[in-house]
């Protein structure tokens, strides 16, 4: 190996300490064996800037290869380049660059050569689902990208009960990783339709039922539509506008079992009225209704 250790480094004999630790780092990187898998000379001359490194970065060692020379190795001051008390500590020399230290300033780390894996990013998309859907759980279609780069349909599931804005994650879905990574993942943020009926209270379900002025009146049993089936639903005489009926467990699905739906009753007035019979119903002397209606 040469004994003339300022040439190895390409510094002059007046370089000073950090003239010396930037020259190293800058030949360590070029010639290091993981830079340099196949290459033996690159090896060889790795071995000679740390050596030069370890000699000149110590003042008690620059001093004597300066006083001495090429008989500085022949007197024992020489440091081991890679055993001994001559040890070069890269992890010092290279430390303190944002937490990756060697690795990171050499690209890689581990036992790997070259960049290290990295995850493909995660790629993001809004989907429309029907109420029903988010109600009871089903599924929809969507075009993609799979594991292994192309695209096809992939059917998603959607659980029962998912709310507003909530995301169902496809792994492996998003975009390719880089230097063999996985791929990123696929984020569908949900977006619920408006029912034209029917909305939502957190678990349970709301549901307006108009009916007749008869049948507000006498009473009657109706039929009403629900996610799971059509029932009957009994309404008492003299029912109120405006008055809610609980139907249990025919509400949200979630996973402890299903909210409620509560009906809503409104009545509704035929368009016109007869004289005559306005005339009775102005003979029930009903007590005004707004008489607790205040500022």
């Amino acid at each position: 190996m040469s004994t003339d250790y300022y040439n190895t480094l390409g510094i002059d004999r007046g370089a000073s300490d950090k003239d010396i630790q930037k020259a190293y780092r800058d030949l360590a990187r070029k010639y290091h064996p993981d830079m340099n898998p196949d290459d033996d000379s690159a090896k060889a001359k790795f071995q000679e800037v740390q050596q030069a490194y370890d000699v000149l970065s110590d003042e008690k060692k620059r001093a004597q290869y300066d006083q001495y020379g090429a008989e500085f190795e022949q007197m024992g001051g020489r440091g081991a380049p890679f055993g001994g008390e001559g040890d070069v500590d890269l992890e010092s020399i290279f430390g303190g660059m944002g937490g990756g230290g060697f690795e990171q300033f050499f690209g890689f780390g581990g036992g790997q050569r070259g960049p290290r894996p990295q995850k493909g990013q995660n790629l993001k998309l809004s989907q429309d689902i029907p109420f029903a859907t988010a109600v009871t759980g089903g599924e929809f279609t969507v075009n993609t990208m799979t594991p292994d780069g192309s695209r096809k349909p992939v059917t998603v599931k959607v659980p029962a009960g998912i709310k507003q804005g909530k995301k169902i994650r496809l792994r492996g879905y998003g975009h390719p990783g880089q230097a063999g990574g996985p791929n990123g993942d696929l984020l569908i943020e949900i977006n619920i339709c408006d029912h034209p009926n029917f909305t939502r209270a957190g678990r349970d379900l709301e549901l307006e039922v108009p009916i007749t002025l008869a049948e507000a009146i006498r009473g009657t049993t109706i039929e009403i539509p629900t996610p799971y089936s059509t029932i009957d639903l009994k309404i008492p005489p003299g029912i109120q506008s405006g008055k809610r009926i609980r139907v249990p467990k025919h509400g949200v699905s979630h996973k402890s079992g299903r909210g409620n739906l509560y009906v809503t009753i409104q009545i509704t007035l035929p368009k016109s009225i007869p004289d005559e019979l306005a005339s009775k119903i102005d003979a029930l002397d009903q007590p005004s209704p707004r008489e607790k209606l205040t500022w």
